[in-house]
């Protein structure tokens, strides 16, 4: 009898304890959409469903992280470095919104509380020589040459639409990332399938930020932090129309540039060139006067099930760059923004699991410049990773 009552009072106040803990959960959900929460100049519908509020670009919700009170808007970079040259037989994606904002204002997408919670369910993105993750699946090729300070990123891929499970993640990506391992800064961008994160499987912009070792930062635009300029096309946009394995191909170009002035990251997309938006150099402490590494590459999570998802076009590379995803024209931005091919210096990740593979092909001047390939199947997969 005297088991049963303090077995009693045991679970009656761990299941007090979890409902308080639930309690603030939510309240702190509640907040932060508060916070993310602007009255709207204007407000539409895309046809994907994703509601749009145009917010006065001085009043936007980046403004309202605490080490950017004193933040001043920069609505352009002082100096833009970018750069684009394709194949006679590739195309371009197509990027934006259907409508733009009035000037004067920005796209936001309106952050619900269920939006946060499906978020909170998405790991963190990993480092490009992340090993610790046992869902997180890393290829990557990274530039370690150090002595070169790098003040931006260059690249561009192909686009495949893919079929994965509701809690599978594929990212396709630029890193630029510095600091120690517990404190990493890190700047992400490229294209994505996440049905938690979007709802659906087709491809979309994404970019992804911390500036202390994911203690901070978010996907997209979920937290305040990422600083919109453009007026139809944000990070979560969706990308159309896809490649087709062995078939036409379709390219998005990805650059992220610092600026020598300001200081600020800046996201540039296409074709043709357009500033998305930027970073704000106070989000650092790693990044503020350029980055020690650069990287491509791709990241698989894997779902509750053990699975990996694909990654590109489903396919590993064979050298045929119709046949699996890949990044070309790999550059490295300098600090008067003259841009340099990857140094000699690399260090190549890839998964264990062997459900994915990365190959790098080298210099090919007129078609694809410097390029690698990426990506595989998927299917069951277990944590580690192996460097060259």
């Amino acid at each position: 009898m005297k088991l049963a009552l303090l077995l009693l009072i045991f679970f009656s106040v761990s299941m007090y304890e979890i409902a308080s803990i639930r309690e603030d959960d939510d309240r702190d959900l509640e907040r932060q959409v508060q916070i993310m929460t602007k009255s709207p100049m204007k407000t539409f519908v895309t046809k994907e469903g994703d509601t749009i509020d145009c917010i006065e670009i001085d009043k936007q919700p980046a403004l309202e992280h605490p080490l950017l009170k004193n933040h001043q808007i920069q609505t352009e970079p002082n100096v833009t470095f970018t750069r684009f040259r394709t194949p006679s037989n590739v195309k371009f994606v197509q990027l934006g919104l259907r409508e733009s904002c009035p000037v004067g204002t920005v796209p936001i997408p309106r952050v619900r509380k269920e939006d946060l919670i499906r978020a909170k369910s998405v790991a963190k993105m990993p480092s490009s020589e992340s090993q610790d993750a046992l869902s997180q699946h890393v290829v990557s090729w990274r530039d370690e040459m150090t002595e070169n300070i790098k003040y931006g990123g260059y690249g561009i891929s192909n686009v495949y639409n893919l079929t994965l499970a509701n809690d599978q993640v594929s990212s396709h990506n630029i890193w630029i990332e510095t600091g120690p391992v517990n404190h990493i800064n890190m700047i992400v961008a490229g294209w994505q399938v996440s049905p938690q994160l979007y709802g659906d499987t087709r491809p979309r912009l994404f970019t992804y930020w911390t500036g202390n070792g994911h203690r901070n930062g978010c996907y997209n635009m979920l937290c305040p932090g990422f600083v919109q300029v453009h007026r139809s096309i944000t990070p979560g946009t969706l990308i159309d129309p896809s490649s087709i394995y062995d078939g036409p191909q379709f390219e998005v170009f990805i650059q992220i540039h610092q600026d020598p002035n300001r200081k600020n990251w800046w996201l540039t997309v296409g074709p043709p060139n357009t500033i998305i938006g930027y970073w704000p150099s106070e989000l650092f402490l790693y990044l503020r006067n350029g980055s020690l590494h650069t990287a491509w590459g791709g990241v698989g999570l894997a779902g509750r099930d053990g699975a990996c998802p694909p990654m590109g076009s489903g396919h590993k590379p064979d050298g045929n760059s119709r046949h699996a995803t890949y990044f070309r024209d790999l550059l490295w931005v300098d600090a008067t923004g003259l841009f340099h091919r990857p140094s000699t210096k690399i260090v190549v990740w890839v998964d264990k699991s062997k459900v994915y593979d990365l190959k790098k092909y080298g210099y090919r001047k007129r078609q694809m410049g410097y390029w690698i390939s990426f990506g595989g199947p998927g299917g069951y997969c277990e944590g580690g990773m192996d460097g060259e």
